[in-house]
């Protein structure tokens, strides 16, 4: 909204509560605020560069055109912000202009006009106490999650013209540019200009032909350009444009049939029982929701989501998204309390929700600081030099002979052979025929320019599952632990006697019915159908239950033993933390507080949180030899604990993740897709290294990469390690050879692992001297060994990056800089994906390809 927004009017009262939830000042570390410079129209500067702007052919106004902070910087004076017409903010990219608007607010007999600035799609306030433009947030930031659970009766309508004011309107809105505007654009290009300079000189010197080839070729590169440019705004116009009726609440009063358009931060959203698309981020306050989160995580799986916990921490979507429902992603259904009503409040609006952030990421991508560009840019300036000089040659040479006009003429004759001005024309028609040659592949480009930096790729990455392995799990193996000790294998997890491994299995998953079908995590519909149990979701006889309508699993009738439990409350699964849990009552159990806490994740995890006398001492050996057949293994732990259905629902999962008694581990096959093993030795063939980057257990991957030669089989796989405790404040890097490789070698004898370490301590330096001499060792590195030696020996991690082959248990952000610290030693990096695990690794690679079909691969330009 601009100047002209008509006044509103709120009272005195409404604007005392109006809290602290308007802007942020720059040192919030999730959304800094950019460098900012304030300039306000001068006359005199105005009257001394407009006449000499248009001499000669008006350069001048095209060179502020092209460059317009120098435009600024020419006619403006620099002044305060608090006075400034245009703003200067660097973004991303270099510096933008911006016009400095207002909107007005009138409070009774006060009048209130604020300053803004939208750059990259955000609006900044005028903050008088900071004296700069700060970002405008919703309730993500400095509000606590106690808070948010207050504003459970909603604005009121005052407050939410307010709001609406400020916030602008619920929309992500990606301006498509007319065809003549777009064409405009394209040709006031220097290249193009150039172009023109060069067909017009040549057709004064009588090269017709030639003229018209280039002419032809630019005019093609320039045609092409517009319409791709034209047609992915387009698409990214309809894909991210979305408008809804939805139901809210306002001051206790429920309004139906509102536009989606005007939510602003603290509205209260109801969420209907048959599910909605969201518009907006919403902190969900009561009930729980399933939610399809395929547009931003390209995994189509059905996610639960639970209300926000009454606590003092403050929210932030990222830290609580097992809480939040992010715009875009749509909701199947809802469950109820009795006859309550599934309630959100709004945090995020337009382009501050999550989708909008996508959206930003492709409008302003980060620009490609590559060694390629650099090359280019240094080879033109090079030639650009070699073009004056000849110029300056031509004109001494040819003065005596020729007129002034012909020598001029002649020396830009030589200057425009030397740097061909069709170069970049015929680039583009490249790159335009390449976009297309790969589309009749079915394999879809939205960065026409990433095609050129495919050539100098030398690394490619993969994602595990999904990627190299199939996505669907089988059943292998369970082995049950009792009393610290493993029993004996089984291949049927349905004749398991009645226990924890069992119980852990039937409960310990977040599936859902959805049109009388189970859905959910692919390992939680194998793990849960092969112990032949059923599942009951809630009914409308919901009111029997005090707080929260559990869902039910049953034993199948055929064992002999009727049992029902119910799950109280799902702990849903964290990527951090690689675990979930979940509180389960035996519904005919006489003790209403007794609970059973079921815990399954990563074996290393669970046997951590395991007392230690419950797990077998062989758990180790047993977990390497499942691993080293390329098995996903799965641990369980349970405990029981005296808590009241009331309590469950505040009881933290740290309360609760604690002295487990150990159950056992599930083993379940992922195999290779039949083309991932040629795919390897094809790239292997052309010389491009490849590297496994996945969250999976490190001696899964290293079979896996094994099987599919990522790590050739004569090499030797050595795992890094850091140990880290009391005795050792500084983590000390060891590496131990993960199995013997003399299976591998085909005749050979095994070698020692060519290493040496040497530590040294003084004066507290740390100094790490790695030498591998050999070419038959390659990495193995995880997760927490990734981050400590990125954190206490920066030093080392290149020489880790150039014999790293499989980079396991691997958060998200580490997979991105994994990416990262390849392209920093000179690779061009592919990174082939799928899921949002992967999304930030697609970003930052030269190269990212994602096997996903879902909105979400809008951050992967292949």
């Amino acid at each position: 909204m601009g100047s002209n927004c008509p006044p509103i009017t709120v009272t005195k009262e409404e604007r005392g509560r109006s809290g602290t939830t308007t802007v942020v000042s720059q040192d919030d570390d999730a959304d800094p605020i950019p460098p900012q410079e304030g300039y306000t129209p001068s006359i005199i500067l105005s009257l001394i560069f407009y006449p000499l702007a248009t001499l000669p052919l008006c350069l001048g106004f095209l060179a502020a055109y092209w460059l317009q902070p120098q435009w600024i910087w020419l006619t403006c004076w620099k002044c305060p912000l608090n006075r400034a017409v245009f703003v200067v903010a660097k973004g991303i990219d270099g510096k933008y202009v911006h016009l400095v608007r207002t909107f007005t607010i009138e409070l009774g007999g006060w009048r209130e006009t604020t300053k803004y600035i939208t750059h990259s799609s955000l609006r900044y306030l005028f903050d008088e106490k900071e004296g700069k433009f700060c970002l405008l947030r919703g309730h993500d930031w400095n509000i606590s999650c106690e808070s948010i659970h207050n504003m459970i009766n909603g604005l009121s309508n005052e407050k939410h013209l307010e709001k609406l004011v400020k916030h602008g309107p619920n929309s992500i809105d990606v301006p498509v540019k007319p065809y003549y505007i777009l064409f405009i654009e394209e040709v006031l290009h220097p290249f193009y200009l150039v172009v023109a300079f060069s067909v017009a000189l040549w057709i004064y010197e009588y090269y017709y032909i030639y003229s018209a080839a280039i002419f032809f070729t630019s005019g093609v590169s320039a045609v092409t350009s517009l319409f791709l440019t034209r047609r992915n705004l387009q698409q990214l116009h309809d894909i991210v444009k979305y408008s809804s009726l939805v139901t809210v609440i306002r001051g206790g009063v429920e309004h139906s049939s509102v536009p989606s358009e005007s939510l602003v931060p603290g509205d209260i959203l109801v969420i209907p029982s048959t599910g909605m698309t969201m518009p907006c981020d919403a902190a969900l306050l009561t009930g729980t929701a399933i939610v399809n989160e395929a547009s931003l995580t390209g995994e189509s799986i059905p996610v639960t989501k639970t209300q926000l916990p009454q606590i003092q921490d403050m929210y932030k979507s990222g830290k609580f998204k097992r809480h939040t429902l992010f715009g875009g992603t749509h909701v199947i259904q809802t469950r109820f309390y009795s006859n309550s009503k599934v309630l959100a409040v709004v945090v995020n609006t337009s382009f501050l929700t999550s989708k909008g952030g996508m959206v930003r990421s492709i409008l302003y991508p980060k620009p490609l600081s590559l060694r390629f560009y650099a090359d280019a840019f240094k080879f033109m300036g090079f030639l650009g030099l070699l073009g004056l000089a000849g110029f300056i040659y031509t004109i001494i040479i040819d003065a005596e002979v020729f007129g002034p006009l012909r020598t001029i003429v002649r020396g830009f004759d030589i200057f425009t052979t030397i740097v061909p001005p069709a170069l970049v024309a015929a680039l583009t028609v490249g790159q335009v025929y390449a976009v297309f040659r790969l589309k009749r592949r079915q394999i879809f480009c939205i960065s026409p320019q990433r095609v050129s930096l495919c050539g100098k790729v030398k690394c490619a990455c993969f994602d595990k599952t999904g990627t190299l392995t199939e996505e669907s799990l089988n059943m292998k193996h369970v082995i049950m632990a009792t009393d610290g000790v493993f029993l004996p294998l089984t291949d049927n997890p349905a004749s398991l006697p009645p226990g924890i491994l069992l119980f852990a299995m039937a409960t310990c998953h977040s599936l859902t019915i959805i049109n009388n079908e189970l859905v959910g995590d692919p390992l939680d519909v194998k793990m849960f159908n092969s112990t032949g149990w059923s599942l009951e979701e809630p009914g409308e006889d919901a009111s029997r239950f005090d707080v929260v309508v559990p869902t039910v699993v049953r034993s199948p009738a055929s064992n002999g033993v009727n049992m029902e439990l119910g799950i109280i409350r799902q702990f849903t699964f964290s990527s951090e933390l690689q675990r979930m849990s979940v509180l389960v009552r035996n519904l005919a159990s006489s003790d209403s507080k007794m609970m059973d806490v079921f815990t399954k994740g990563a074996p290393e995890k669970i046997a951590e949180l395991c007392r230690p006398e419950t797990v077998p001492q062989d758990f180790k050996r047993t977990l390497q030899a499942l691993t080293g057949d390329g098995l996903r293994v799965i641990a369980v732990g349970h405990r029981t604990m005296q808590l009241a259905w009331h309590k469950s629902e505040r009881i933290e999962r740290e309360d609760v993740e604690h002295s487990l008694t150990f159950g056992g581990l599930i083993a379940m096959e992922n195999t290779l897709k039949p083309e991932t093993a040629p795919v390897i030795q094809i790239l292997k063939n052309a010389n491009i290294r490849t590297v496994m980057i996945t969250g999976d257990n490190v001696l899964t991957a290293v079979s896996v990469a094994r099987t599919c030669e990522i790590i050739n089989p004569w090499s030797h796989a050595v795992l890094v390690k850091v140990d880290a405790g009391p005795e050792h404040p500084i983590p000390l890097v060891s590496y131990e050879l993960l199995e013997d490789v003399g299976k591998h070698r085909s005749g050979e004898e095994s070698v020692g692992i060519p290493i040496d370490l040497e530590m040294q301590h003084g004066n507290g330096k740390k100094v790490v001297k790695l030498e591998m001499v050999k070419r038959d060792v390659q990495l193995v590195i995880d997760g927490p060994t990734f981050k400590a030696v990125r954190t206490h020996y920066p030093d080392l991690v290149p020489k880790l990056m150039v014999k790293g082959a499989v980079f396991a248990r691997m958060s998200p952000d580490q997979k991105a800089e994994v990416v990262v610290d390849l392209q920093k030693i000179g690779y061009g990096v592919c990174m082939c994906g799928d899921g949002a695990n992967d999304c930030g690794a697609l970003k930052a690679a030269n190269a990212g390809i994602s096997l996903s079909e879902a909105e979400a691969s809008v951050a992967s330009p292949f």
